[in-house]
């Protein structure tokens, strides 16, 4: 007993502390009911059936090569799309859930694993349409050529998938403190840079254009789309694992800044 007459002592603060298991969970479970969810499965079949259709009639393809145009053409939109696909991945998730995130941040709950978990879900919806890709890029190449073209194949998709989550990011957290509008700039200027400097020395500052550089060595071509002479330095592979580390140290450093905003961000 205590001086008061009662034992007991005032009950424990009460806070949700949900793991980033479940989070990511909850995110994945929104996002498989929108946008996101569609165009993660739209996009590959878009990619690759428009794209065999030009690899036919292009004069190299009319020649007999129209896997090695089909393959190398569809990894250069692949790549050069990315950071737009990042753009709309992150403003529609955010965008849709702009209703409920202001109950859910009333709780006593750690806000930054709502970003966390919303980006790791994106990454993984990401994957799974980067995955559907390189499916319907084995069929062809192993139609058109056989077993040994679908070699080439996860790595020209899943390299450039890993240079891009840096730009889905830092399109997260813009979309989280500006909006919808600055980020869809980022994609836009993503794609334009992308045909511009990826294959030039400037591609090391500009985050945007790492998936394309990525795909420059791997699809054998120019961000212009010009085929490279052999020999060419740009066919060095010794980049791929930089654009790798880089890319998810930036994502670590973003995200990172992006919890801070979401922590002390007023309702």
């Amino acid at each position: 007993m205590t001086t008061t007459g009662s034992d007991r002592t005032s009950p424990p603060a009460i806070r949700d502390d949900p793991s980033i298991a479940t989070v990511v969970a909850v995110e994945l479970d929104k996002l498989r009911r929108g946008f996101c969810f569609w165009l993660s499965l739209v996009l590959p079949f878009v990619l690759v059936l428009p794209l065999g259709v030009v690899a036919t009639l292009s004069p190299e393809g009319r020649s007999g090569d129209v896997w090695g145009i089909w393959f190398s053409v569809t990894l250069l939109f692949w790549g050069m799309f990315l950071p737009m696909a990042a753009a709309l991945y992150s403003a529609m998730s955010v965008r849709a859930d702009l209703a409920s995130r202001r109950v859910v941040y009333a709780y006593a709950f750690p806000r930054h694993r709502v970003l966390l978990g919303r980006f790791l879900a994106l990454l993984l919806l990401w994957l799974g349409s980067a995955l559907l890709l390189a499916l319907l890029l084995t069929v062809v190449g192993a139609v058109l050529v056989g077993p040994q073209a679908a070699l080439p194949v996860p790595m020209g998709v899943l390299v450039p998938w890993v240079g891009a989550a840096a730009t889905l990011a830092l399109c997260l957290v813009v979309a989280e403190r500006w909006g919808t509008g600055l980020t869809a700039v980022i994609g836009v200027l993503g794609m334009l840079l992308s045909g511009v400097i990826a294959d030039t020395s400037a591609w090391w500052f500009v985050p945007m254009v790492w998936p394309l550089r990525a795909v420059v060595p791997l699809a054998g071509i120019e961000a212009s789309g010009v085929p490279l002479e052999p020999g060419d330095p740009l066919f060095s592979l010794a980049l791929l694992p930089v654009i790798a580390a880089l890319s998810l140290a930036l994502s670590i450093v973003l995200l990172a800044a992006g919890a801070r905003h979401v922590n002390r961000k007023e309702l």
